[in-house]
């Protein structure tokens, strides 16, 4: 089973890129059942959001994949949730200071984003990146690594929010189809 979500609308984006994506994604891909959400843009929704995705499974999943829309003009593979958080979110909560009062500045992605990258034929639109953010793409994506306590792998893909739905969907797939092929997968 493979968790993949996306954020809802928020600010002056009145739908979001990587919902939308989630939801015109396949309930299955190369085999494998989708879990979909769409997470509030809410420090407190998003949590517990995520968490009924995972309530609602009966064994842990294969693979959690969390995408979000940023600005840059390229797609990040990224590699690791920093526990900090600022911003206001959608319920006008303005957040300031660490996620989790817990010894880790950061944690890691256990996939190996390198593998994943060199598998991937046009990297042009794509490079893997060390930080996340301060708001809550990085707020999620650092939950979902610590709640994962590094039983299964968990990935954020940041989109560009101004980007082509179609064609973004089909560069997701990609990435998904990169992860599955270099660690779960040998002959697809």
């Amino acid at each position: 089973m493979i968790i993949l979500t996306g954020f809802g609308p928020y600010g002056k984006f009145t739908s979001n890129l990587s919902g939308i994506i989630v939801k015109k994604f396949p309930f299955r891909y190369q085999n494998n059942q989708l879990k979909k959400g769409i997470i509030p843009v809410s420090w407190k929704r998003s949590i517990d959001s995520y968490k009924n995705l995972l309530l609602e499974l009966r064994s842990n999943p294969d693979l959690v994949v969390l995408t979000g829309i940023h600005s840059n003009k390229k797609y990040h593979l990224e590699k690791f949730g920093w526990n900090f958080k600022m911003g206001e979110d959608v319920d006008k909560e303005f957040k300031i200071g660490p996620i989790k009062v817990c010894p880790h500045l950061w944690i890691k992605t256990t996939i190996n984003l390198d593998k994943v990258y060199s598998v991937i034929k046009d990297k042009s639109y794509m490079y893997i990146s060390n930080y996340a953010g301060s708001y809550l793409c990085n707020y999620l994506y650092y939950w979902a690594l610590y709640l994962s306590n590094k039983e299964y792998p968990v990935i954020f893909i940041h989109i560009p929010a101004k980007g082509n739905i179609i064609e973004s969907t089909k560069k997701i797939e990609i990435i998904l189809l990169a992860i599955l092929k270099t660690h779960f997968i040998k002959d697809l």
